[in-house]
């Protein structure tokens, strides 16, 4: 059992968050110079958010989308939990 009390999961879309190397992510062929920029500056916010709370103390942990998508990745998801946990 885990005895901090300052941790975070974000769970991020793989496509929102530009999950790379992902089959979920691919920038979409048509406007594809403002889903670029779209998903950079989420990016940009997610690693400034995450930046600010590993300031104040906080252990952050990043879940992916697609480690949720199918049975056999939530079971892979549940046995890596307790590696997760501080």
């Amino acid at each position: 059992k885990s005895t901090i009390s300052n941790q975070t999961f974000f769970v991020h879309g793989c496509f929102w968050h530009g999950h790379e190397h992902c089959p979920a992510f691919r920038l979409p062929k048509s406007r594809r110079a403002f889903w670029k920029a779209k998903i950079e500056g989420n990016q940009a916010r997610d690693l400034r958010n995450e930046n600010a709370l590993r300031d104040l103390g906080w252990h952050v942990v990043t879940i992916w989308e697609c480690a949720m998508k199918t049975a056999s990745a939530r079971e892979w998801l549940a046995r890596r939990i307790p590696e997760l946990l501080l």
